[in-house]
């Protein structure tokens, strides 16, 4: 019997054992190697590079727009970079003094079709009408509009050493009136638009 004013034990509430702690541990790991194995990083590093590279574009177009002069881009495959060129006068070449931004790709990623259909646009990992410094090249004129159609093709190296990863490849086309970019990925056995 309790007496007055002597309050009744109270029970403290148990921790977890080690046994117990353990245990989760080892099948929250057993559910993260599970989760792990259906994550493709190849196809992600891709769908970053494009949207880097497309954002890059973009961001391209609006500055020649905001600056009211050319923009210039120039696509090297070997050394998997694309420099962007503030072209200040306009003349569609690139001068001494012309501020150069380069824009590196991941060395896990290069331009090329991987095994991939063609697009429209072409064959070649990049497709544009004009080369400066031997260089493929595409312009944004002050009014958005871009020097020609063409594209490019992005993939893992997996998929340029064997074409049975061909789904890890992703495409960027330019539309030639608005300077539009728009972001297509093979899935196999079609160009799908986006992600």
């Amino acid at each position: 019997m309790v007496g007055r004013g002597v309050e009744p034990k109270r029970r403290r509430g148990r921790g977890f054992s080690t046994l117990e702690l353990m245990l989760v541990i080892c099948i929250m790991g057993m559910m993260a190697g599970i989760a792990l194995t259906k994550i493709d990083l190849a196809k992600m590093e891709a769908n970053s590079a494009v949207q880097v590279l497309s954002t890059s574009m973009v961001a391209a177009q609006r500055e020649a727009i905001t600056k009211q002069h050319d923009l210039i881009l120039t696509f090297d495959a070997a050394q998997l970079t694309v420099r962007m060129v503030w072209d200040a006068n306009s003349n569609g070449a690139i001068d001494l003094g012309e501020r150069v931004r380069a824009i590196p790709l991941d060395g896990r990623i290069g331009f090329g079709l991987g095994g991939a259909a063609a697009r429209g646009f072409g064959a070649n990992p990049i497709n544009f009408d004009r080369n400066i410094g031997g260089r493929p090249a595409l312009i944004f004129h002050r009014n958005g509009s871009a020097s020609g159609i063409g594209g490019f093709y992005l993939t893992s190296s997996r998929a340029l050493a064997d074409s049975t990863y061909m789904s890890d490849t992703r495409a960027v086309e330019i539309v030639r009136a608005t300077g539009r970019t728009e972001w297509y990925r093979y899935t196999g056995t079609a160009w799908k638009r986006g992600f």
